[in-house]
C-alpha cells in the first residue's frame, strides 16, 4: 500500500514501536478518520506534531 502523504509504500499491518506513531495512529483513528493509510513516519510525523502542539491530548 502506498502512504497517502508521502506516496511511500509500507505494510499497515506492521507493528508501530515508536510512540510518536502510535499517537498519530490515534490521530488518524479517532480525528482524521484515515487510519491505515499513511505510513509509519507520517504517523510519526503527525504524532510528533500533536504531542507538542495539542496539549488536549495529554
Amino acid at each position: 500500500m502506498n502512504c497517502r502523504i508521502c506516496a511511500s509504500e509500507f505494510d499497515p499491518s506492521a507493528p508501530l514501536n515508536d510512540p510518536a506513531a502510535e499517537m498519530g495512529d490515534f490521530m488518524a483513528g479517532e480525528i482524521y478518520h484515515d487510519r491505515g493509510e499513511l505510513c509509519p513516519q507520517c504517523l510519526a510525523n503527525r504524532g510528533r506534531l500533536t504531542m507538542m502542539y495539542c496539549r488536549e491530548y495529554d
